[in-house]
């Protein structure tokens, strides 16, 4: 089964989610105070954990793509074994498919 991503409440509810968005009040807060510049609290403190957890789904996004496709290749490989297992039982004589290559040679 795939790995269930976390929504951005139960990310922050995490450890590394607590820490990013600490680190997060607390630039935009240096950058309001201390150096009065609005736009690099943007885009550390906003722009940098967006871009984290957007950066975080997508991957979720592809690892369930990735096992969506194992699990495909895994059924189309069951359907092909299970029907050359049941061609093998009900292959023709080795003799007449010579002689039906001979009557398409002579056509």
């Amino acid at each position: 089964m795939a790995h269930d991503p976390l929504s951005p409440s139960d990310a922050l509810r995490t450890r590394t989610g607590a820490a990013v968005a600490a680190l997060s009040v607390l630039t935009v807060a240096y950058s309001l105070v201390i150096v009065a510049q609005l736009l690099l609290g943007l885009m550390i403190g906003v722009a940098l954990p967006v871009g984290l957890y957007l950066s975080y789904r997508l991957f979720a996004a592809l690892d369930a793509l990735a096992d969506a496709a194992q699990r495909i290749a895994d059924a189309h490989e069951r359907e092909a074994d299970e029907a050359s297992r049941f061609d093998s039982a009900t292959e023709r004589e080795p003799s007449s498919q010579s002689a039906d290559r001979l009557t398409e040679r002579e056509r």
